[in-house]
């Protein structure tokens, strides 16, 4: 069954900005997703595709691709989503 992400490549993120989700495909080829939405103050983060990290542009919060913290001034990971359906 084809989820629409088929695309996303290992290892790298992809924002649904839309539906302020963020999605990783982890390395063994498994796709996740979680909120877009920084627990710091509510702002999207975005994908850094040199560091393959989620990075907040509003206060300099970074998660690893997985939404844990891996600095602040967030203290929360980056909650799980419902995976998108998509046709």
């Amino acid at each position: 069954m084809s989820t629409g992400h088929d695309d996303l490549p290992k290892g790298e993120g992809r924002l649904l900005a839309d539906r302020r989700i963020a999605l990783h495909r982890d390395e063994g080829g498994i796709l996740h997703a979680m909120s877009s939405v920084c627990p710091h103050r509510g702002c999207d983060v975005a994908w850094n595709g040199d560091e393959k990290v989620w990075d907040c542009p509003c206060h300099g919060s970074r998660f690893a691709p997985d939404g844990t913290v891996l600095r602040g001034p967030a203290m929360q990971p980056l909650p799980p989503a419902e995976m998108p359906a998509e046709a």
